[in-house]
């Protein structure tokens, strides 16, 4: 499980989240949905570490994630809503740049199997700037393949079928049943009803909010 405990979450001058709780179970999906400005994006980036915490803790076996820094963010994969490509290089280039971020020496074979994952071989070439949006949102969701050759625990996504047609849509959920085989979580913000399995979690904040104020 991970547990967040009291948290208190600022994004400049607004207090997003004062003393929210809520456990997350590890190996399942939970899809965390809210109304626009709810807060979903910014919980996201607070549990990989790139918003710090005003107040309190995220706990994973009653360890603070954060204790080791390294660890965790060497556990897991984060995709936010902006993609995070360089426009400048091809798709394949991209996605060997970001691996070598992540501290991986994928060959060309793994590379290639990636974009296969999510149908994106074709326009291994292609430059970022060439790209539709909804081949920029496939080219992101390849590193996800990665997971399989490290020793990635999380996938933590901001809105991930977003700009996906039917076709790349099954090819991602085949990812997804493929990750929690091997007993991954994923945490996904999402306002995508149509990517919602019965099997899934749900964390709502605005119902949660209301169960607050009342």
């Amino acid at each position: 499980m991970l547990y967040l405990e009291d948290l208190k979450i600022q994004r400049g001058n607004k207090i997003v989240f004062s003393d929210f709780n809520a456990v997350i179970k590890t190996g399942s999906t939970t899809v965390i949905r809210g109304k626009n400005g709810s807060g979903k994006s910014t919980l996201l980036r607070a549990i990989v570490g790139f918003t710090p915490l005003e107040k309190g803790s995220i706990k994973k076996n009653k360890k603070d994630i954060f204790a080791n820094n390294e660890e965790w963010v060497r556990k897991l994969i984060f995709l936010d809503n902006k993609n995070g490509l360089s426009k400048d290089l091809t798709v394949i280039e991209n996605l060997r740049a970001w691996a070598t971020m992540k501290g991986w020496s994928p060959n060309k074979e793994i590379l290639t199997n990636s974009l296969k994952s999510v149908g994106m071989e074709k326009f291994a070439d292609l430059y970022i700037s060439q790209c539709s949006e909804g081949l920029k949102k496939r080219a992101a969701l390849s590193r996800l393949y990665l997971s399989f050759i490290s020793t990635v625990d999380f996938w933590i996504l901001d809105e991930p079928t977003n700009e996906l047609d039917k076709t790349s849509m099954v090819l991602f959920k085949k990812l997804v049943i493929k990750f929690l085989k091997q007993n991954g979580t994923i945490i996904i913000a999402s306002h995508d009803s149509t990517f919602i399995e019965d099997e899934f979690n749900i964390l709502d904040l605005d119902e949660l909010k209301k169960q607050r104020v009342s």
